[in-house]
């Protein structure tokens, strides 16, 4: 399916692996990252949603790979999908990873990039968020949920309260992260997998970045997630 092929988070990691094949392997630092001089070129490579790469370099001097978001998360979901593996200093790509880069295995690795984000990389790394987990600890809910109720375009807040389980530790923080967890755990993560597409509410004035992101499925979703849930209904009287 070409629009798999264009999911960013499955060029991203074509361009990663295929880095990774090219020089034999990806050399670490003692923390286990990237090397800069490797991030930076896989930095101008990929291209992401939602994410002003001159904004970046505007405040790093040089680029370690925790300050280049999709490179961060496309290496952590490589390693977590067991595409790349440790081998001493060195970050090598697998025979599956190699085998997958075939233009018609873009489903199959499409699928376990979507299981590793989603099941398997915690994404509460990235935000920091006190409410830890939440609500990628009911991912499955979170995207039935959404597959009805993402059809036109809604904040996060509002998706938030429709399509999770709330936490009670929601209820103990001075301030309601449940929008923003829902933003950076669940929607965002989306948008890399192309399931979800973003869009900033106009009102002419303020800048770009500062303005309310809003969110709805892509026709992807429909084609790639499918649920089989039944539902009981009665039908006897309820009183």
């Amino acid at each position: 399916m070409q629009e798999i092929s264009a999911v960013p988070l499955v060029r991203a990691a074509h361009q990663v692996t295929e880095r990774a094949i090219a020089q034999g392997g990806l050399p670490l630092t003692a923390a286990g990252a990237l090397s800069r001089a490797d991030t930076r070129a896989l930095f101008d490579l990929i291209d992401w949603p939602d994410y002003a790469k001159n904004e970046v370099l505007a405040v790093n001097q040089v680029l370690n790979e925790a300050d280049a978001l999709p490179v961060h998360i496309t290496r952590i979901a490589l390693q977590v999908a067991g595409l790349l593996r440790r081998r001493g200093k060195m970050l090598i790509a697998t025979k599956k990873a190699q085998a997958l880069l075939d233009p018609n295995a873009s489903a199959d690795l499409f699928a376990l990039l979507f299981e590793a984000t989603l099941w398997r990389v915690s994404l509460s790394y990235f935000d920091r968020f006190p409410v830890e987990h939440w609500p990628q600890d009911h991912i499955g809910i979170v995207l039935w949920c959404l597959s009805v109720a993402a059809n036109n375009w809604l904040d996060a807040d509002m998706l938030a309260q429709v399509c999770t389980v709330r936490d009670e530790r929601l209820d103990h923080t001075v301030r309601d992260f449940s929008g923003p967890a829902m933003r950076s755990r669940v929607l965002r993560p989306l948008t890399w997998l192309g399931l979800m597409e973003m869009a900033r509410r106009d009102d002419g004035v303020q800048a770009d970045w500062m303005r309310p992101s809003v969110f709805r499925k892509t026709a992807l979703f429909n084609a790639v997630v499918e649920f089989k849930v039944k539902v009981p209904v009665r039908t006897g009287a309820t009183h």
